[in-house]
C-alpha cells in the first residue's frame, strides 16, 4: 500500500517533530517520527482499524503523543489527511483531500 500526505499533514508532521526537536532534543524529536510511523504501520496492514470519522475518515492515536493520525483508504492508497494535534479544534481538517 502506497502512503501519500496531504501536504498540510506533512507540514503539520515536519512542525511537529521540529518542535519536539528544539524543545525536548533530538532523541525526543525521533521517537515522535519512529512513533508516527508506526502508528502509520497499522492501517497498512489492517486499513480498517481506525476510529471512523465524517468523509470516509479514520484516526489512530500516536502512542505517548498529544497527536492523532487522520486517513483515508483510497483503493491501493493510504492518504494521510492530518497529524492533528488533540488540542487543536477537532475536525479543523475537514475540507482536505
Amino acid at each position: 500500500m502506497r502512503v501519500s500526505f496531504n501536504p498540510e499533514a506533512e507540514r503539520e508532521f515536519c512542525e511537529a517533530a521540529r518542535w519536539y526537536l528544539d524543545e525536548a532534543g533530538v532523541n525526543q524529536a525521533r521517537d515522535f517520527r519512529n512513533q508516527v510511523h508506526r502508528t502509520l504501520q497499522l492501517p497498512r496492514e489492517h486499513p480498517a482499524v481506525g476510529t471512523p470519522g465524517r468523509n470516509k475518515t479514520r484516526s489512530l492515536l500516536v502512542h505517548r503523543y498529544p497527536y492523532s493520525v487522520v486517513y483515508r483508504i483510497e483503493a491501493d492508497d493510504l492518504s494521510i489527511i492530518a497529524v492533528a494535534r488533540h488540542s487543536r479544534r477537532p475536525g479543523y481538517w475537514g475540507g482536505r483531500r
